[in-house]
């Protein structure tokens, strides 16, 4: 297939015959300039009665300028809390708001099972879906944003194998985390990052949300606040991120289920 001045030329197989088609590519100013790159494969769906082209571009990420390193703790009550090495730290998202929409989402499922409407509660299931996919781009656009402003070239995560220890569950936190999905935020984390020539690493995440980094002591944070003996004090969230920072990496660039 090509594409070029916006007309989109690709074979097809009528009749046994092989037959190239050509129609004119409809794109935003922003789809046109992520098709700067090497094209690759090219996949063409219907949605309702229009065609959708889907085309995969091979680029090469930017080299990184900062030499910064970056803590991101990821969790329910805050869906993301991000450290530098200089202390710069953002709390992004909204654990409250995406408890809310699956509390309500949950409780319409329970009354539509009752009433036998499978259909309804899968449209159900996927818009919250949607949503989630949604929030989750949005958050790792900002912590991906939030990195490049501050010379960020190496993120930190925790390694997903150990994601209940690291999401700081809980009984009542029990559903959320069945419906949540971390791995899928790493992911979006990793493609967003390589993409601004920053690399991701995982880390080991034993005693990260307990260890004092002041002074070393472990401890176990009461509610949403950390304390120490030593007079350290801070959120407990970004307690996990600092020492992300400083745990022993485990992988580099790729990510565990």
């Amino acid at each position: 297939y090509s594409l070029k001045d916006g007309i989109l030329s690709f074979p097809v197989l009528i009749d046994g015959k092989t037959q190239r088609i050509q129609t004119r590519a409809i794109m935003t100013d922003y789809q046109l300039k992520q098709l700067e790159g090497h094209l690759g494969t090219l996949r063409i769906s219907k949605k309702g009665t229009k065609y959708m082209a889907q085309i995969s571009v091979e680029k090469t990420p930017p080299a990184s300028k900062g030499d910064v390193v970056m803590g991101v703790d990821l969790g329910l009550k805050v869906p993301a809390v991000v450290v530098t090495e200089s202390a710069k730290t953002k709390f992004i998202g909204n654990g409250r708001e995406n408890k809310y929409v699956k509390r309500k989402h949950r409780s319409e499922r329970k009354k539509l099972g009752k009433a036998k409407q499978p259909k309804v509660i899968k449209n159900l299931n996927d818009k919250e879906q949607r949503w989630m996919k949604d929030k989750d781009h949005k958050i790792s656009r900002e912590i991906i944003n939030f990195a490049i402003r501050n010379n960020v070239s190496v993120i930190r995560l925790e390694k997903l194998t150990n994601i209940r220890n690291t999401a700081r569950t809980s009984r009542k936190n029990e559903k959320n985390l069945h419906t949540w999905s971390f791995y899928r935020l790493a992911q979006f984390i990793e493609y967003k990052a390589n993409l601004a020539g920053i690399a991701v690493e995982y880390v080991d995440p034993k005693y990260t949300s307990q260890i004092c980094p002041n002074c070393g002591t472990q401890n176990k944070a009461k509610d949403r606040k950390y304390k120490c003996s030593c007079g350290y004090r801070t959120h407990r969230d970004r307690v996990g991120a600092i020492n992300i920072i400083n745990a022993p990496v485990v992988d580099g660039n790729s990510l565990s289920a």
